[in-house]
Protein backbone atom coordinates (compact mmCIF):
# COMPACT_ATOMS: atom_id res chain seq x y z
CA UNK A 1 0.00 0.00 0.00
CA UNK A 2 1.46 3.40 -0.95
CA UNK A 3 1.61 6.50 1.26
CA UNK A 4 -1.48 8.03 -0.38
CA UNK A 5 -3.65 5.12 0.68
CA UNK A 6 -2.16 5.02 4.17
CA UNK A 7 -3.26 8.63 4.69
CA UNK A 8 -6.91 7.96 3.85
CA UNK A 9 -9.46 5.43 5.03
CA UNK A 10 -11.27 3.06 2.71
CA UNK A 11 -13.89 4.92 0.69
CA UNK A 12 -17.56 4.00 0.94
CA UNK A 13 -20.99 5.19 -0.19
CA UNK A 14 -23.23 6.92 2.35
CA UNK A 15 -26.45 8.93 2.54
CA UNK A 16 -26.03 12.58 3.53
CA UNK A 17 -29.03 14.21 5.20
CA UNK A 18 -29.92 17.81 4.41
CA UNK A 19 -27.87 20.10 6.64
CA UNK A 20 -28.43 23.82 7.27
CA UNK A 21 -25.19 25.81 7.36
CA UNK A 22 -23.77 29.25 8.14
CA UNK A 23 -21.31 30.15 5.39
CA UNK A 24 -19.26 32.75 3.59
CA UNK A 25 -19.26 32.23 -0.17
CA UNK A 26 -16.63 33.19 -2.69
CA UNK A 27 -14.92 32.52 -5.98
CA UNK A 28 -11.21 32.42 -5.28
CA UNK A 29 -7.99 31.75 -7.19
CA UNK A 30 -6.46 28.50 -5.93
CA UNK A 31 -3.31 30.28 -4.77
CA UNK A 32 -5.46 32.61 -2.61
CA UNK A 33 -7.40 29.86 -0.82
CA UNK A 34 -5.36 29.95 2.40
CA UNK A 35 -5.95 33.72 2.78
CA UNK A 36 -9.66 33.27 2.00
CA UNK A 37 -9.97 30.56 4.67
CA UNK A 38 -8.14 32.71 7.24
CA UNK A 39 -10.35 35.76 6.57
CA UNK A 40 -13.52 33.69 6.43
CA UNK A 41 -12.93 31.79 9.67
CA UNK A 42 -12.17 35.11 11.39
CA UNK A 43 -15.50 36.51 10.22
CA UNK A 44 -17.36 33.30 11.09
CA UNK A 45 -15.84 33.37 14.59
CA UNK A 46 -17.00 36.96 15.15
CA UNK A 47 -20.53 36.13 13.91
CA UNK A 48 -20.64 33.05 16.15
CA UNK A 49 -19.51 35.11 19.17
CA UNK A 50 -22.25 37.65 18.38
CA UNK A 51 -24.89 34.87 18.40
CA UNK A 52 -25.59 34.93 14.65
CA UNK A 53 -25.57 31.10 14.58
CA UNK A 54 -24.92 28.04 16.73
CA UNK A 55 -22.61 25.45 15.16
CA UNK A 56 -23.66 21.80 15.34
CA UNK A 57 -20.35 20.34 14.16
CA UNK A 58 -16.83 21.08 12.97
CA UNK A 59 -16.00 23.63 10.25
CA UNK A 60 -16.32 22.72 6.60
CA UNK A 61 -15.70 23.87 3.05
CA UNK A 62 -18.09 23.06 0.18
CA UNK A 63 -16.69 23.19 -3.35
CA UNK A 64 -19.03 23.72 -6.29
CA UNK A 65 -17.21 21.87 -9.05
CA UNK A 66 -13.76 20.37 -9.07
CA UNK A 67 -11.20 23.02 -8.10
CA UNK A 68 -9.26 24.39 -11.08
CA UNK A 69 -7.50 27.78 -11.42
CA UNK A 70 -10.40 29.30 -9.48
CA UNK A 71 -12.71 27.69 -6.95
CA UNK A 72 -16.32 28.52 -6.16
CA UNK A 73 -16.88 27.56 -2.53
CA UNK A 74 -18.68 28.06 0.75
CA UNK A 75 -16.76 27.97 4.03
CA UNK A 76 -18.61 27.65 7.30
CA UNK A 77 -20.29 25.39 9.83
CA UNK A 78 -23.29 23.09 10.03
CA UNK A 79 -25.81 24.77 12.34
CA UNK A 80 -28.70 24.23 14.71
CA UNK A 81 -31.56 26.65 14.29
CA UNK A 82 -31.62 29.86 12.33
CA UNK A 83 -28.72 31.86 10.92
CA UNK A 84 -28.89 35.64 11.36
CA UNK A 85 -26.93 37.10 8.44
CA UNK A 86 -23.99 39.23 9.57
CA UNK A 87 -21.42 40.75 7.22
CA UNK A 88 -20.59 38.06 4.64
CA UNK A 89 -22.03 35.27 6.80
CA UNK A 90 -25.30 33.93 5.38
CA UNK A 91 -27.55 30.89 5.72
CA UNK A 92 -26.79 28.00 3.40
CA UNK A 93 -27.55 24.31 3.20
CA UNK A 94 -26.12 21.04 2.05
CA UNK A 95 -28.89 19.16 0.23
CA UNK A 96 -29.63 15.54 1.01
CA UNK A 97 -27.58 13.38 -1.32
CA UNK A 98 -25.84 10.08 -1.83
CA UNK A 99 -22.07 10.54 -1.48
CA UNK A 100 -18.74 8.82 -1.86
CA UNK A 101 -16.84 9.48 1.35
CA UNK A 102 -13.44 8.86 2.90
CA UNK A 103 -11.25 10.21 5.68
CA UNK A 104 -7.92 11.96 5.04
CA UNK A 105 -5.30 11.86 7.78
CA UNK A 106 -2.45 14.33 7.47
CA UNK A 107 -1.48 17.75 6.23
CA UNK A 108 -3.98 19.83 4.26
CA UNK A 109 -1.36 20.16 1.51
CA UNK A 110 -1.86 16.45 0.79
CA UNK A 111 -5.67 16.59 0.49
CA UNK A 112 -5.47 16.53 -3.31
CA UNK A 113 -4.07 13.00 -3.22
CA UNK A 114 -6.92 11.75 -1.05
CA UNK A 115 -9.48 13.41 -3.35
CA UNK A 116 -7.79 11.70 -6.32
CA UNK A 117 -7.89 8.35 -4.50
CA UNK A 118 -11.63 8.85 -3.82
CA UNK A 119 -12.28 9.71 -7.49
CA UNK A 120 -10.36 6.64 -8.68
CA UNK A 121 -12.25 4.42 -6.24
CA UNK A 122 -15.61 5.84 -7.44
CA UNK A 123 -14.64 5.16 -11.05
CA UNK A 124 -13.77 1.52 -10.22
CA UNK A 125 -17.20 1.21 -8.55
CA UNK A 126 -18.96 2.69 -11.62
CA UNK A 127 -20.19 5.63 -9.54
CA UNK A 128 -20.85 8.93 -11.33
CA UNK A 129 -19.43 11.80 -9.29
CA UNK A 130 -21.48 14.98 -8.99
CA UNK A 131 -20.41 18.62 -8.88
CA UNK A 132 -20.45 19.17 -5.09
CA UNK A 133 -17.52 18.16 -2.87
CA UNK A 134 -16.91 19.07 0.74
CA UNK A 135 -14.36 18.72 3.48
CA UNK A 136 -15.16 18.57 7.19
CA UNK A 137 -12.19 19.61 9.32
CA UNK A 138 -12.51 17.22 12.26
CA UNK A 139 -9.34 18.47 13.95
CA UNK A 140 -8.70 22.18 14.27
CA UNK A 141 -5.14 23.22 13.45
CA UNK A 142 -3.32 24.92 16.32
CA UNK A 143 0.20 26.36 16.42
CA UNK A 144 2.71 23.63 17.23
CA UNK A 145 0.42 20.75 16.22
CA UNK A 146 1.86 18.01 14.04
CA UNK A 147 0.17 18.28 10.59
CA UNK A 148 0.27 14.46 10.39
CA UNK A 149 -2.37 14.37 13.15
CA UNK A 150 -4.97 16.32 11.14
CA UNK A 151 -8.24 14.49 10.27
CA UNK A 152 -10.47 15.66 7.41
CA UNK A 153 -13.64 13.92 6.22
CA UNK A 154 -14.14 14.02 2.43
CA UNK A 155 -17.55 13.88 0.73
CA UNK A 156 -18.32 13.88 -3.00
CA UNK A 157 -21.91 13.93 -4.20
CA UNK A 158 -22.98 11.14 -6.55
CA UNK A 159 -25.22 11.57 -9.55
CA UNK A 160 -28.49 9.58 -9.41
Amino acid sequence: MDATHEKSEAPRVAEQHEQPTAVVTGTVAVDELRDFFDRTFGELGRAMADGAFEPSGPPMAVYHGVPAETVRLEVGFPVRGEVRPQGSVVAGRLPASRVATSVHRGDYDELGRSWQHLAEWAERQDLALGDRMWEVYVTEPRPGDDPADMVTQLYWSLRP
